[in-house]
């Protein structure tokens, strides 16, 4: 409760990966935040949460930065593991890079969208019946080829845009169907 207190649905989102090559740009998470929060949104008027290792923050900063501060929840490195999977499990949705911190969210049990590029989305992706997954239109080989340097790849996640995973968001909700209120009273419920 201290991390996530009672209130509004929660939007967690995870803008770091542990190499720079998967990371989504942090523009686009913020965009991405602005549209899923937005009036007639799934998560309409939710609070953000940005969740990353406490060695993450200057990556993860800029994302917090621009969320409304009344809305946003700061959860770089807010403790002990147990913590963020404590605090996960009272989100109403999770989007981030192949971490992970989206293995957790998807053992949270909450629904959970993985954003995949140079990382191989077969042997990666969140597993679990309320997870999903996009990725670039290029295929992880593309991106990662055999023998290439991961460590010194260039930003390989600039062509998956927001309209995707958006529409990603929305296909996850419809085929849960659930709605933010519905998660609000689940989360309330299972809090007893």
């Amino acid at each position: 409760l201290r991390l996530v207190p009672a209130g509004p649905p929660v939007l967690a989102l995870a803008p770091i990966a542990n190499w720079y090559a998967k990371t989504w740009p942090a523009e686009r998470f913020i965009e991405l935040a602005e549209r899923l929060t937005a009036a007639k949104a799934p998560l309409a008027g939710a609070r953000v949460a940005v969740v990353a290792g406490p060695d993450e923050r200057a990556g993860a900063q800029p994302v917090l930065d621009a969320l409304p501060s009344a809305r946003r929840l700061d959860l770089i490195g807010a403790g002990p593991l147990l913590d963020t999977q404590a605090a996960l499990e009272r989100c109403a949705l999770f989007i981030g890079n192949d971490s992970g911190l989206m293995h957790m969210a998807a053992a949270a049990g909450i629904p959970t969208l993985g954003l995949f590029g140079p990382s191989d989305d077969r042997l990666y992706a969140p597993w679990g019946p309320r997870t999903a997954l996009v990725r670039t239109p290029e295929s992880f080989l593309t991106l990662n080829p055999p023998g290439g340097d991961w460590r010194s790849m260039p930003p390989a996640m600039v062509s998956l845009t927001v309209d995707a995973v958006e529409e990603a968001a929305h296909q996850l909700w419809r085929r849960l169907g659930e709605t933010a209120a519905d998660q609000a009273t689940n989360q309330a419920t299972n809090q007893g």
